[in-house]
């Protein structure tokens, strides 16, 4: 575990010289700047975990380095401890208002000193906790809202076929029912995505018939595919039941039909075809839009992450990352490769669901769990 580093601010060398070696001898790593700039530079580049800043420095006064810091991003939530030969209220006061957490005046008690560095490390790590916590509702109201996006653009379009053909709309209804069913799934779950980044979550397991899902989801996307003069087809299809969740699997899918046709070439072709692979199952989407490089193309289902020429689409990097998640929750795995220029594809692989294992219920959802949370 890496020690904690203190950014000793001090023009003073045996005051430097005397906290470096009481600090250091209680395991924590130290940095000195010996003036403003150098304090501020230090902050940059060494990522300190506390910051002592005396008040009487050569350049700037750490008064104003406290301002300067608690301005910046880096410095925002970064502990600030004064130090100084100024014992006054007043100074104390013009301290702690500037955004310092503590002020502790010279001469000082080093046993003092070192509780309130531990007394500041201690808040920071509640800070931190706190502050990943919010990130983690912060990604999953994103990943609701581009979900959401995704039924409500379906529902508008098929409302609006509906409403212009005047009668044998029942095709269309029947879309519109099932992207607003496929959102109220999503609503009644708002915290899916912090459940799936915990170690050890993983979905309810029980038989999903994979051929329907695929034609469910390729009449959702067929209008908005038409008006890019886009084909959809489904190859090989065979009836296959598959091991997972029907909601995470009609998702994993969505947004896989989703990106074919939003990254496509005007006048391309999205393909979905089935391999059996024995104990698997693998569907890929395949697309003929302008593909991803080769040194893009590993970090395509990283969190927040978009590829060159993506940000010309909306979105918000997270529906394949989202992919892979669900994927790995029900024991499958995604992959992807690609060519400049010619287009994409994406192969999800689910765990067929055979006879013995669609009536011994809980045995396949012990092994899916246990699967998703070792699978690498």
């Amino acid at each position: 575990m890496a020690k904690e580093r203190i950014l000793i601010v001090d023009d003073e060398q045996d005051v430097v010289d005397l906290l470096r070696y009481n600090l250091e001898k209680a395991d924590y790593e130290t940095v000195v700047a010996l003036n403003g700039h150098q304090a501020i530079e230090a902050v940059r580049l060494d990522a300190p975990d506390v910051v002592l800043l005396d008040i009487m420095l050569p350049d700037i006064s750490g008064w104003e380095i406290c301002k300067t810091l608690r301005d910046s991003s880096l410095g925002k939530f970064l502990p600030i401890i004064m130090l100084t030969a100024l014992s006054d209220e007043e100074a104390r006061i013009k301290g702690l208002t500037l955004g310092a957490n503590d002020y502790l005046a010279k001469p000082f008690s080093l046993r003092e000193l070192q509780l309130k560095i531990r007394k500041c490390l201690d808040q920071r790590q509640t800070i931190k906790s706190f502050i990943a916590k919010e990130q983690d509702h912060d990604t999953s109201l994103r990943y609701l809202v581009h979900e959401l996006k995704n039924s409500l653009s379906v529902i508008g379009n098929f409302s609006a076929l509906a409403l212009r053909k005047g009668k044998d709309t029942k095709k269309y209804l029947q879309t519109i029912n099932s992207a607003s069913a496929h959102a109220e799934n999503l609503l009644n779950d708002t915290s899916l995505l912090a459940r799936l980044e915990q170690e050890g979550s993983a979905f309810p397991i029980t038989p999903v018939d994979i051929s329907a899902v695929c034609e469910e989801v390729v009449d959702m996307f067929r209008d908005e595919a038409k008006k890019n003069e886009i084909e959809i087809e489904i190859i090989n299809k065979t009836r296959f039941l598959v091991r997972g969740d029907r909601t995470a699997v009609r998702q994993v899918l969505v947004n896989l039909v989703s990106n074919a046709v939003k990254y496509n070439r005007r006048g391309g072709k999205v393909r979905l075809s089935f391999n059996d692979a024995g104990s698997c199952l693998q569907i890929s989407v395949q697309d003929e839009g302008c593909g991803v490089s080769s040194e893009e193309l590993p970090r395509i289902f990283d969190k927040f992450y978009r590829a060159g020429g993506s940000e010309r689409k909306k979105g918000a990097g997270l529906g394949l990352y989202i992919v892979k998640l669900m994927a790995l929750a029900m024991g499958g795995k995604i992959t992807a490769s690609s060519t400049i220029g010619a287009g994409s594809t994406f192969t999800v692989t689910f765990k067929r669901c055979g006879a013995e294992g669609c009536e011994q219920g809980n045995a396949v959802r012990d092994e899916a769990v246990q699967t998703a949370t070792t699978h690498e």
